[in-house]
């Protein structure tokens, strides 16, 4: 800057200005449209997701309950045919819960097992299935420990991943 001393009359003009008044920042209240529109839609996602997911919690219990007690039924069964017995009936309760008695009640040997496919297509379906769950109605057969496990796992599977 120029450090020449200022004129009298350029001093006079200059004692005539005001300081510069700054103004209040913009309060956050009241809020504009846009704002409350975007809070409110934020605020109903979340309680939709929320309900979402308390309702679908909610609705799978049984599931949860279901595998609980195949686990503890297949701990009780002392043999191969408890351990089919067992899982097989709670399988069938399950299915009647969701299903309804009349749709699953009357279900047994190639319609049992093509109701299960039919009803957890993405689950694959062990080949020893239809087998296995016929020995039930037999005194002693022969198994495969192998072919058992798959379909316990696969029975296991289909409680929890069953639909519509």
């Amino acid at each position: 800057m120029n450090n020449t001393p200022l004129s009298p009359e350029v001093q006079q003009l200059l004692s005539k200005f005001n300081d510069i008044i700054v103004p209040e920042a913009v309060g956050w209240w009241p809020p504009s449209i846009a704002l409350l529109t975007i809070s409110l839609l934020g605020f109903s996602i979340i309680f939709g997701v929320i309900w979402t997911l308390w309702t679908r919690h909610h609705q799978n219990q049984y599931r949860r309950e279901a595998g609980d007690f195949f686990e503890q039924a297949l701990a009780r069964a002392t043999n191969p045919h408890q351990k089919i017995a067992q899982a097989n009936a709670l399988v069938k309760q399950v299915a009647i819960t969701y299903y309804g008695r009349q749709a699953v009640a009357n279900l047994q040997g190639d319609d049992w097992v093509k109701f299960l496919k039919e009803t957890a297509q993405y689950i694959e379906q062990p080949e020893a299935l239809k087998s296995i769950l016929n020995a039930y109605y037999q005194e002693e057969f022969d198994y495969d420990e192998m072919a058992l496990n798959q379909v316990l796992n696969y029975l296991k599977s289909w409680i929890k991943g069953h639909h519509k």
